[in-house]
């Protein structure tokens, strides 16, 4: 591998990570054990795309429902383990989201993509909203229950689910003000060649009418559908540092995604603040999601498209080329997350 300057000579060879076994765990579809109900069922074409990036690295699956990894371990059963694909996206209740990177850090097996402590802090929105605010971010207003015209969002819940423009008293949220505008996501990722974490292309949401009360909610987010993507390659200097330090902050080393609103009022407005690079003052903090969903068709591999367009990857992606048949969203997300912990020795 040739190294184009010594800072990038310092990362740590891709080839190391050949043979390294790679523990998929997961939820099977049927599971009724108490509180397994609270656990995503992933789909076959789900975890696939994890098994055949396994493969490219030239690395040893090893796929184990939840149940039988947490029996394994208990029993210490578990065979050797370099790292765990903790497969549990953020559409359940978080109480046993904690459950496998607890589990792992109790064996010193680095879960990917975060620990216990950072979903508790990241995916509880009161908690990552506080956060958000320390670090200078802009967070919508809090409102009392009975001003109309807000949003709820469900504390603990995360791919929209329960998401609505009326408080609700049937379960813990946040009520907040509305901003009117649009909806982006900003995926932040470990650059090995950096040997630190860099943002990627933001995507922008736009209603397919346009309207700037429209808001990406769970029906939208699951149909995939009633929106355009576009892409927004320019934030500002300021705007990056603060995304970064709440990265940070929430201790998130692999990958995550942070979601905002841009403030405007039309079309027209998004169009002039988009001449220059957005700035901190334009967006809205929304929420951090430290256990994001990689799947074909979203926010991240929209991004993942755009990368080369960015620049900031552009050595690695040559380096993990030569090593890997071809460059997909899951071998560079999975690649980049072993290098993160392997760098930080």
């Amino acid at each position: 591998m040739e190294w184009h300057t010594k800072e990038e000579a310092q990362m740590t060879d891709l080839h190391e990570m050949f043979g390294k076994t790679i523990c998929v765990v997961y939820t099977f579809e049927g599971e009724d054990a108490p509180g397994f109900e609270h656990y995503h069922v992933w789909q076959s074409d789900v975890i696939s795309k994890w098994l055949l990036a396994i493969q490219d690295l030239k690395c040893r699956p090893l796929i184990l429902d939840v149940r039988t990894f947490v029996d394994k371990a208990i029993c210490s059963t578990l065979p050797n383990i370099d790292y765990v694909l903790n497969l549990n996206c953020g559409g359940c209740e978080l109480s046993p989201m904690a459950l496998i990177p607890s589990v792992c850090a109790f064996f010193h097996i680095p879960c990917i993509p975060c620990d216990a402590s950072t979903i508790l802090a990241g995916e509880n929105k009161f908690m990552s909203n506080l956060v958000a605010k320390a670090t200078g971010l802009q967070v919508p207003q809090t409102l009392d229950k009975d001003i109309a015209g807000g949003i709820f969002r469900p504390l603990n819940l995360g791919s929209s689910i329960g998401v609505k423009r009326e408080f609700s008293s049937l379960q813990k949220g946040i009520y907040q003000e509305f901003i009117p505008g649009y909806d982006i996501t900003t995926p932040i990722v470990y650059n090995p060649v950096r040997q630190k974490m860099d943002i990627l292309p933001t995507v922008l949401y736009i209603a397919e009418n346009d309207n700037v009360e429209w808001f990406l909610g769970e029906e939208c987010k699951n149909s995939r559908s009633g929106f355009t993507r576009k892409t927004i390659f320019d934030l500002s200097e300021e705007l990056e540092k603060k995304y970064l330090e709440l990265t940070q902050n929430i201790a998130i080393n692999t990958f995550c995604r942070i979601d905002s609103r841009i403030k405007c009022s039309s079309s027209d407005e998004l169009v002039a603040l988009l001449k220059k690079p957005l700035q901190l003052e334009d967006i809205y903090f929304i929420e951090i999601n430290p256990m994001p969903t990689v799947w074909i068709n979203n926010a991240f591999s929209h991004s993942f498209s755009e990368i080369n367009k960015a620049k900031n990857f552009s050595t690695y992606l040559s380096d993990l080329g030569e090593i890997v048949p071809q460059i997909t969203l899951h071998n560079f997300l999975l690649s980049i997350a072993i290098l993160a912990f392997t760098t930080a020795k």
